[in-house]
């Protein structure tokens, strides 16, 4: 069943015999109905659908983050910032085959942009429950006013603490408080990246090691 939009002579949205009709991002998409298919799934096929399964459970700890992370990747798209990311991982963050993959973290990217990372130079200790990130303060007038974001994941717990509007890139340093639990899963792994004062762009995400 489909629902008239504009009358009997404007767009649709849902299925109609096998075309189905959805709006996205404000436009209307039309597209050959799925189908129903007994067939046996290729490797590739199940290498991706792996693939898909093991980046949600990732992402999905961090989806607030990403969101901001890639939205100027998906800035005037017809995808979201969340499946930019998701496309971003199947391609570069995974290693081995089917069905031994696992996720490359230092592959990963929880956000990606234009904003140079030149000179950063980041760094981060853990100091009993705390995260101390530092990097080399930038004071020049474009990009004195960035702020951090920094995110620290459990692949253990599969959850993730992080901030999104962090210190000034001038200040040179910014510390992320862990849940006990954090500390007691064992490793954790760690990003950082700026974003503009506005929070239109950001740079690409830097990995910081597995603590």
């Amino acid at each position: 069943m489909a629902r008239l939009i504009n009358g009997i002579l404007g767009s649709f949205s849902g299925a109609i015999g096998p075309v189905e009709g959805y709006m996205l991002k404000g436009a209307l998409i039309i597209r050959s109905r799925k189908q129903m298919t007994h067939k046996p799934p290729s490797i590739k096929q199940l290498s991706c659908r792996e693939k898909i399964t093991r980046i949600n459970e990732f992402l999905s700890a961090c989806i607030e983050f990403v969101k901001v992370g890639f939205a100027w990747v998906a800035k005037d798209k017809r995808y979201s910032a969340y499946n930019a990311a998701v496309a971003y991982q199947i391609k570069h963050a995974f290693t081995g085959t089917y069905p031994d993959l696992e996720i490359d973290y230092s592959q990963v990217r929880v956000s990606a942009g234009p904003l140079s990372t030149d000179g950063i130079h980041p760094n981060v200790v853990k100091q009993g429950n705390e995260l101390r990130f530092t990097w080399t303060p930038d004071l020049s007038y474009e990009h004195s006013t960035d702020h951090v974001m920094l995110l620290a994941y459990s692949p253990f717990l599969q959850r993730s603490v992080y901030n999104l509007c962090g210190a000034k890139r001038n200040t040179g340093n910014e510390t992320l408080v862990l849940p006990v639990e954090f500390i007691e899963a064992g490793e954790i792994e760690t990003y950082l990246s700026f974003k503009t004062e506005n929070g239109i762009t950001c740079t690409d995400s830097l990995y910081l090691g597995r603590l």
